[in-house]
């Protein structure tokens, strides 16, 4: 609906009956009262232009909008939850995998605590280690777990 007369605009001072403008244009019915005030109130005025075109737009976008078919739907949730079996698998598989480690080292300090460490550090302090010795350790052990990581991704 076009109006003949152009309204000033005051921005500062919005009008307290906005919001029930936004409902009414949302609900799609605007009464007599709020239409009367529509046409003596700018800011109203120019929320109704604005705010209607916006849902007009909406309305024939949500017509438009193409729906795959139903055969392409069943396999994206197939997929979906194919996906979501095998996240729960892995992520079960780590815990399993901890546990297991945790176990593990319990078991081995349990057994070989203080002799096991009063020997780890003999061996370490025996050892000497040059620059370049310790950079290719240093590098091993950084580079290995990124490799295993690497060729886990490449198996997916």
């Amino acid at each position: 609906m076009k109006y003949p007369v152009k309204y000033p605009v005051n921005n500062a001072n919005p009008c307290p009956r906005e919001d029930e403008l936004l409902d009414a244009l949302g609900a799609g019915f605007i009464g007599d009262e709020l239409e009367s005030h529509i046409a003596t109130c700018a800011s109203c005025h120019e929320l109704r232009l604005v705010a209607g075109a916006l849902l007009d737009e909406r309305v024939q976008a949500v017509t438009e909008a193409a729906l795959p078919s139903s055969g392409t739907m069943l396999w994206r949730m197939q997929m979906r939850r194919r996906e979501e079996a095998q996240a729960a698998a892995r992520r079960s598989l780590l815990v399993g995998q901890a546990v297991t480690l945790a176990a593990a080292l319990v078991l081995v300090f349990t057994l070989l605590g203080g002799t096991l460490a009063g020997e780890a550090l003999n061996v370490i302090a025996s050892i000497e280690l040059s620059t370049p010795l310790l950079l290719a350790v240093a590098a091993w052990l950084l580079a290995a777990p990124i490799a295993g990581w690497v060729l886990i991704r490449l198996d997916d």
